[in-house]
């Protein structure tokens, strides 16, 4: 407790401080936020009303102090673009353990050697405790303390003014904390190489080929849980910019993923994802996604699962001190019998819906003030995996240090 107080007083100090150093730094690069939230949590646990694993259902308050690191550097031919989030979560009613402490850190970094010749590199991290229905991928993990991180590289040469070749190598690494029962079986990661053919046909209209080819290693407890596999993927895209308000692209094609255990057959799936951003004002912002792939399981009885993804995003400024933003997201995780080490397991869908919504009202320059509200559902036919639903409320204050 003693730590926390210390974490939380010092996120005061500096923001005390903020007014002080604001009017020196308000053009520099380097920019710092605070928040801090008073909150309640309806699902601690995360489980059900009739939960197997003698948990009982239990609420709690709770209060989240967070700081946040921008980095943004633009300058003649690179760009370096920085956001580390790290945070601590107090909870007073929950049992064994009533903290968490978070990690986020987000990379861009972009270099134009050239006119025709430029690298990008992107790096995702999150260190997560009682992790659930993660964001961006949207991974339903187990309920342990795990490290994921994704690094993505590009070389992108133009082969002429309205042809560009991109070249791609990707790291994924998921991690569990070696006190995890889902260490022997739940540990990857996973490199990808990848290749895409951008030809722009029109001013508005692009269009793409892409080929990709990924091996997927797990940390195994012995040969019986192999769960290694190597996946190709081909497809065709375009990106269509149909106005200046509505933007959209899609991408689709086939992939195929191989077992290191012969026993099973290869997995064949069509391909696809879709987005789209509709712009109706300059105050109004829409976008959309869907795609359908095959993904890692996270149920370490299962090879491999289909996805099926949705999300829908709403922001909308209502004045200029007042904005608003919502978003839902849906999966649908398909685990199959076919690809089950267990010969008494059988196909288990899990639904998982995500819904979160913020209102922000901008006191002055420095200081916000912001109430939100965040739904969780998981619904699963997995053997021995926790249905569960969460609500989770927040009121709170963010400053601007520097």
């Amino acid at each position: 407790m003693k730590h926390i107080r210390l974490f939380i007083v010092a996120g005061l100090l500096l923001a005390w401080l903020a007014p002080m150093v604001w009017a020196a730094s308000a053009e520099s690069p380097i920019h710092m936020n605070n928040r801090i939230r008073l909150g309640y949590d309806d699902n601690v646990y995360q489980v059900d009303d009739n939960s197997a694993t003698g948990l009982d259902k239990k609420d709690s308050f709770r209060v989240i102090e967070e700081i946040e690191m921008l980095v943004n550097l633009n300058m003649e031919r690179t760009y370096l673009g920085l956001r580390y989030r790290p945070s601590v979560i107090w909870y007073s009613d929950r049992d064994e353990d009533d903290t968490d402490f978070l990690n986020d850190l987000d990379l861009n970094f972009t270099h134009n050697f050239s006119p025709v010749l430029s690298l990008s590199l992107s790096d995702t991290l999150r260190a997560s405790q009682l992790p659930e229905l993660q964001d961006e991928n949207y991974i339903v993990r187990e309920k342990d303390d795990n490290y994921y991180n994704s690094a993505l590289a590009t070389l992108s040469y133009n082969l002429r003014p309205e042809t560009r070749l991109d070249l791609s190598g990707r790291y994924i690494t998921l991690i569990y904390n070696s006190d995890s029962p889902a260490k022997d079986n739940g540990d990857y990661y996973s490199v990808v190489g990848g290749l895409t053919l951008r030809q722009q046909m029109a001013s508005r209209t692009t269009l793409m080929g892409d080929l990709r080819y990924q091996t997927l290693t797990y940390n195994e407890a012995d040969e019986a849980n192999n769960r290694d596999a190597t996946t190709m993927f081909a497809g065709l895209g375009a990106e269509q910019t149909f106005s200046p308000q509505l933007l959209g692209s899609l991408r689709a094609g086939v992939e195929s993923r191989s077992y290191d255990d012969e026993a099973f057959d290869d997995n064949t799936q069509p391909y696809g994802e879709l987005s789209m951003t509709f712009l109706p004002s300059p105050a109004t912002r829409i976008t959309g996604a869907a795609s359908y792939s095959i993904y890692e399981s996270d149920v370490d009885r299962y090879l491999s699962q289909n996805r099926t993804y949705l999300s829908l995003s709403l922001a909308h400024d209502i004045t200029a001190k007042l904005n608003f933003y919502i978003s839902g997201a849906y999966s649908l995780n398909a685990y199959e019998a076919d690809y089950a080490l267990d010969e008494t397991l059988t196909d288990a869908d899990e639904n998982a819906y995500l819904v979160s919504m913020r209102l922000a009202y901008r006191v002055n320059r420095i200081n916000w003030i912001e109430a939100g509200w965040q739904y969780v559902m998981l619904d699963s036919e997995v053997l021995n995996r926790e249905s569960y639903e969460r609500n989770r409320f927040d009121i709170g204050w963010k400053i601007q240090l520097f």
